[in-house]
């Protein structure tokens, strides 16, 4: 990624669908995201990647953070909202875990993924991850609040507990390692 890369990505409109809103790109100012920029560029423990399309527009971004050396990282990616569902992010992640396990010589990619994130849930385990394990987080963005309530909702609310302030939505511990990749 590149710094001039933020100025298509503060361009991308929000999610209308409350699911995904609290995965959108944060509505900071232009100095706000250079300084995100910076910070999250210059630390060691995290490498952060743009995502283009056929015609080379910026589309997303792909971080890992937590490296341990060449055993591990954990692995964001973001989509613009005209950009989801599209299959860029499956083609993304196909063209990556290649890099990242052949190129770059890692064991093994984590990921944790809201369970209310379906779409994304989908995408992960038709490139074969696994899920290893699950944890609740607190509910931050105020979209989950709506998600918990709302009847239309409703096949969702199970994912939910707690609430107010101390709403928690599950999260879902995912992994591949190389040989798994490779076999796939």
């Amino acid at each position: 990624m590149k710094r001039g890369d933020l100025e298509a990505m503060v361009q991308w409109r929000s999610m209308a669908d409350p699911l995904y809103q609290p995965f959108d790109m944060p509505q900071h100012s232009m100095v706000e995201q250079v300084r995100w920029f910076n910070w999250r560029n210059n630390d060691p423990s995290r490498r952060l990647y743009t995502v283009e399309n056929e015609e080379r527009q910026v589309i997303g971004s792909l971080t890992l953070r937590e490296i341990d050396g060449r055993h591990s990282a954990r692995l964001g990616i973001t989509l613009g909202a005209d950009y989801v569902s599209q299959g860029y992010g499956t083609d993304a992640l196909r063209v990556f875990l290649d890099y990242y396990f052949d190129k770059m010589g890692f064991d093994q990619l984590v990921l944790d993924v809201a369970g209310t994130n379906l779409r994304a849930q989908r995408c992960y385990l038709a490139l074969g991850f696994r899920q290893i394990g699950q944890h609740y987080r607190r509910a931050d963005h105020k979209s989950y609040h709506q998600i918990a309530h709302e009847p239309r909702y409703q096949h969702l609310q199970h994912l939910f507990r707690g609430e107010g302030d101390d709403l928690e939505v599950l999260f879902c511990d995912m992994a591949i390692t190389r040989d798994e990749w490779r076999a796939g």
